[in-house]
């Protein structure tokens, strides 16, 4: 029996978002690769996400209101929907786990942060020919006792039963923190990063993960790394059987 044909996009840009280069980091060499041809070889088919459990929580943590009625109704709504296709049933299961899981674990935010506001795409940053695409989940916000305003990106992680590996979130704070230093540097914003109030949040065990103190070690391996996969994304074969 031949085996199914499936229909990708490539990108001829080299670029991944700072979760997938998080990810990239910490990775075997046998799963970077894996990673670099899902990243130029993009599979269209579709995938089960989370964006209705993440739009729930992103709404409860900027409200301020941590009471748990609106992520109840949130899961008595995808329960009460489980019909359609199977693919719908499951994405609609999947977000209710989601958002269970939440209630049971409450993360928090970093304690210095004083305002949280829902996240939206960011400009990408250029690296060396490589695109670092940014779409934080959420904007934290403090103002320092000498009036100075500060800024940190947010991220939501998640996957059933598994803990959120450290260095997975470590390395995705310390792009996080040097996406937004480099703007600043740039003179693309004018509010400075802080690494204090950025952060990545684990839903599956409630930890929030501060960027690490190394963040400008890491972010300036980071860069590196980038250059690396810009020179060799041409030579990236695509996965057997891709169509186009």
């Amino acid at each position: 029996m031949p085996e199914t044909k499936k229909t990708h996009n490539l990108r001829l840009t080299p670029g991944m978002s700072i979760r997938m280069l998080a990810d990239y980091m910490t990775a075997s060499e046998q799963a970077k690769r894996t990673l670099l041809t899902r990243s130029k070889y993009a599979p269209i088919a579709p995938t089960i996400q989370h964006d209705a459990a993440r739009e729930s929580i992103i709404e409860h943590l900027s409200s301020g209101d941590r009471s748990a009625d609106l992520i109840e109704r949130r899961i008595a709504i995808l329960k009460s929907g489980l019909q359609g296709s199977p693919f719908e049933v499951d994405k609609a299961e999947n977000n209710a786990d989601y958002l269970e899981r939440y209630l049971e674990t409450t993360p928090s935010l970093p304690a210095k942060a004083q305002e949280v506001l829902p996240g939206d795409k960011m400009s990408a940053l250029d690296i060396e020919g490589f695109v670092l695409r940014c779409t934080p989940h959420f904007i934290l916000k403090r103002t320092t006792k000498t009036n100075v305003p500060k800024i940190g990106l947010g991220f939501l992680r998640y996957s059933k039963g598994k803990a959120l590996p450290l260095e997975a979130a470590c390395w995705q704070g310390a792009i996080a923190v040097g996406y937004l230093n480099t703007k600043v540097q740039q003179g693309l914003a004018d509010v400075d990063a802080d690494r204090e109030i950025t952060a990545v949040v684990d839903v599956w065990t409630g930890e929030c993960h501060i960027a690490p103190s190394n963040s400008v070690y890491r972010f300036n391996e980071v860069k590196a790394a980038c250059a690396g996969i810009a020179q060799r994304w041409a030579q990236i074969p695509p996965p057997a059987n891709a169509v186009f």
